[in-house]
């Protein structure tokens, strides 16, 4: 779907220099706040520019008064141009511009005044100013006589507290009618407006000034009023696309400062529009249930046929406009103290303990190996002593034999501590290289985080020795050393879901032009060939069916009626000085046909008890109940869902005979257990956690 900007010509220029450049309007048309989905016929601005512009004075008349007159100036101003819009995947606008207005001061030429005089004039006229409007505004008298010496042909703002600049509002305005015009004067800039306040403010960004404007000597192409860039988010990825390219224009002034005759050299062209992949329903659902539900968490949610990313929230977030036209500096201060970190984008940046969402990773690399199949059966007792140390189920009961399916749908360490040694360390750590896990996604944000996988021959390089069995141990858990973010984890469920490869994440679908013109798409692309087995993808996917769905599953509370949830919980060890714990849920969905795959975590409160099961799934159930519900009946989604089968099971055992495993130093622990030892990795398994 295309957009276009609805351009009408403004006066925005006009009233930025309304003594001196009049006739400036026909070079900004102003970009409206909305995105319309079909190309509406509109004049170009070069029209506009040639219709608007007077006819100019002859010129001669002023060559002649340069030659004796050597206040006369001709100036070559720069036009910053407006940014292009940010836009959901259906044109819903995420950042835009407006308008605002300031109050300006405009000195006129004193011949042989001396400086008091100069400074006298400037606080006579703001003085008036603050005696209507009751505020205390001031510029110091330095500023005033460089301003006065440099550049007294531009008006200066001085509608400025704590170093931004101050709006005049309607009523603002009306109180300053009398005093307007002469050396009062409104100046109009661009501004960048966030529409949706907070959603998606990690992704999106804010803006900053490029620079100040000048204060000595006026050189060709100084702007007349500030340039802005983008700092964070798609707002700095995307600058070069987003800020489009500024204006030229030519102005002569008479000695005594009046405006004589101008010419538009260039006019300026309005940035490119970026396209998000990203559903603003989604989002918004997604945003929406991490603030009923978390202090701190985050959820992605990728279309896993073709990659996109419909929602990447963090929360919680801030509101965009805060920004605009800069954020004080107590408002910083105080998101950047605050203890939940409003700031850090935890969706794509967070690097956090998987827990035992790895363990689908864990069983498809055991799986992998040959070494371990559907029918391996290996008791799960409440611990396991390997090597000289102990490390414990969440389950204080022992659980007796299971398969593969038995122990996803279960969570149980002991199983997987088992499968992980039986197979290896290389075929675990391969198969999170495989998903993804280690390396950074790609999307076009900067500081993504990378997570960590460790591996033997990273353990040889920076240790010595390869990996040790207690080691490994937690690794098949997901704790230990490794580490993910939620975006890999979700990227990892897409891969499964689809089995045969895994897609390229996709934030950006195209950048668009001002007459609807795609100058860049981004297609959708593999990431990566994974070409899992099918026997084996599909014996893990009926384990994580049987997590939501089957009896003694961990993530019963994911459930929903429009479809079928193959899920993961997951509990970590997180920040252990704060007795602090993370829960996950993730997976995909419909497990029959997977269209999408999700990935939430939920950050504890220190001393607060939780687990994926209790405090992650519900946010995935509230999550997609709101997109099944709120769509229209004959979205082509909930079509798409009728005709998806139930995804086959793979039969769960329980009790019996276990399969004969060649693995040294494991065996059950004895009751009752030591407690685990501070030192290494070990001393991660201080306590149980409920899965």
């Amino acid at each position: 779907m295309l957009f276009s900007y609805d351009l009408t010509s403004s006066f925005l220029l006009s009233r930025f220099l309304a003594v001196g450049f009049g006739m400036l309007a026909v070079l900004c048309p102003q970009v409206q706040a909305q995105v319309v989905l079909k190309a509406q016929p509109v004049e170009s601005v070069e029209d506009e520019s040639k219709k608007a512009k007077p006819a100019a004075p002859e010129k001669q008349d002023l060559n002649a008064s340069w030659a004796t007159q050597k206040e006369a100036r001709a100036l070559t101003l720069s036009v910053p141009a407006p940014r292009g819009q940010i836009v959901d995947r259906h044109g819903i606008p995420f950042a835009q511009n407006r308008t605002a207005n300031y109050l300006a001061l405009v000195m006129p030429y004193m011949d042989r005044a001396s400086d008091a005089q100069v400074t006298a004039f400037a606080r006579s006229t703001i003085d008036k100013v603050n005696a209507a409007l009751g505020k205390t505004w001031s510029l110091s008298d330095e500023r005033v006589l460089l301003h006065y010496k440099h550049r007294r042909w531009l008006p200066l703002v001085f509608s400025v507290e704590e170093g931004l600049n101050v709006e005049i509002t309607p009523d603002m305005e009306e109180k300053l009618k009398p005093l307007l015009g002469g050396s009062l004067v409104i100046q109009g800039a661009y501004l960048r407006h966030y529409p949706q306040g907070g959603t998606a403010c990690h992704i999106i960004g804010y803006t900053g000034k490029t620079r100040p404007l000048p204060t000595g000597p006026i050189v060709d192409g100084d702007p007349v009023f500030e340039e802005m860039e983008g700092r964070e988010g798609i707002e700095t990825a995307f600058d070069s696309d987003l800020k489009g390219q500024p204006g030229i224009v030519n102005v002569l002034f008479s000695p005594d400062g009046k405006r004589l005759s101008e010419d538009v050299r260039r006019a300026p062209s309005p940035g490119h529009n970026v396209v998000l992949s990203i559903d603003y329903n989604f989002q918004k659902y997604a945003e929406n249930a991490l603030k009923k539900h978390t202090t701190g968490g985050a959820m992605v949610i990728m279309d896993v046929t073709n990659g996109d990313i419909l929602a990447m929230a963090s929360n919680p977030g801030f509101d965009l406009n805060e920004f605009v036209p800069g954020i004080r500096q107590k408002r910083y201060d105080e998101l950047t103290k605050d203890p939940h970190l409003p700031l850090y984008p935890r969706s794509f940046r967070g690097e956090y303990p998987p827990a035992s969402t790895f363990k689908i990773v864990t069983a498809l690399g055991a799986l992998d190996s040959g070494k371990v199949d559907a029918k391996t059966m290996f008791d799960c007792p409440n611990a396991l002593e390997i090597g000289d140390r102990v490390f414990k189920n969440w389950n204080k009961e022992g659980e007796g034999s299971m398969n593969v399916v038995s122990a996803i749908k279960r969570s149980c360490n002991t199983w997987f501590y088992r499968a992980a040694l039986e197979s290896g360390a290389d075929y675990i750590t391969n198969m999170a290289l495989r998903l993804g896990f280690g390396e950074r996604t790609g999307i076009p944000l900067k500081a993504e985080g990378e997570g960590f996988v460790p591996t033997n021959s990273y353990l040889l390089q920076h240790r010595g020795h390869k990996m040790l069995p207690g080691d490994l141990a937690n690794i098949a858990i997901g704790q230990g050393m490794v580490l993910a973010t939620p975006l890999q984890v979700c990227q990892c469920m897409a891969g499964l879901g689809d089995g045969a490869r895994i897609p390229q994440p996709r934030l950006v679908l195209q950048v668009q032009d001002l007459s609807d013109r795609v100058v860049m798409a981004y297609e959708p692309k593999d990431r990566r060939r994974i070409d899992l087995k099918p026997e084996d993808r599909q014996t893990v996917i009926s384990g994580m069916v049987a997590v939501v769905n089957g009896s003694g599953g961990t993530g019963h509370a994911a459930a929903i009626k429009q479809a079928e949830i193959a899920g993961k919980t997951g509990t970590a060890q997180w920040r252990i000085s704060k007795d602090q714990n993370l829960a996950w849920f993730t997976g995909f969905l419909p497990a029959g046909k997977p269209m999408f795959a999700f990935a939430v975590i939920y950050e504890g409160e220190p001393g607060e008890t939780i687990s994926g099961g209790q405090k992650a799934a519900p946010i995935v159930n509230e999550v997609f109940t709101n997109i099944f519900e709120k769509a229209p009946a004959d979205d082509p989604m909930l079509q798409a869902m009728k005709e998806v089968p139930k995804a086959s099971m793979v039969e769960e055992s329980s009790g019996g005979g276990e399969k004969s495993s060649g693995t040294p130093a494991v065996k059950p622990a004895q009751p009752p257990p030591p407690p685990p030892p501070a030192k290494g990795i070990g001393g991660f398994f201080k306590r149980l956690f409920g899965r």
